[in-house]
């Protein structure tokens, strides 16, 4: 004899699931907000780097919509951040605020001597970074 699911036993889940999972999709868009403010991209730039458009990128920092593995890993890869740390709450630390702080000045030095370079001058500097970053992965 095949037993019956019990339909009520899961839909006094439901609403405690979806809770939780609006938890979870809170914390993960706090956590890409931190990650993509410390690489000082606005969200129009990070949202053409995923191929998305702004407000859907939006509503996924909001936690209103949640993001897929697929997201989450292209994120990763453009943020230069672990997967995993989208999904745990973290309190921002004065080394983690100094160092936000330090690469947020880098990366505006670094754009003010590109905008000085040709075309085929940045072409380089970008086979440049592509190299350091095989590199660093390799590590």
């Amino acid at each position: 004899m095949i037993k019956q699911h019990d339909k009520t036993t899961t839909a006094g889940l439901q609403p405690m699931r979806r809770h939780k999972k609006t938890q979870l999709d809170k914390i993960i868009g706090e956590n890409i907000v931190a990650a993509r403010e410390a690489h000082d991209l606005t969200r129009d730039e990070l949202s053409e780097m995923m191929e998305l458009t702004s407000s859907h990128v939006g509503l996924i920092e909001r936690g209103e919509r949640g993001a897929t593995a697929v997201t989450l890993a292209s994120l990763s890869k453009i943020l230069d951040t672990p997967v995993d740390h989208f999904f745990t709450k973290h309190q921002p630390s004065a080394n983690a605020k100094n160092h936000d702080s330090q690469t947020a000045s880098k990366s505006k030095k670094v754009m003010s001597l590109l905008t000085c370079l040709s075309v085929q001058e940045m072409d380089v500097v970008i086979r440049v970074i592509q190299e350091v970053k095989k590199l660093k992965t390799k590590e």
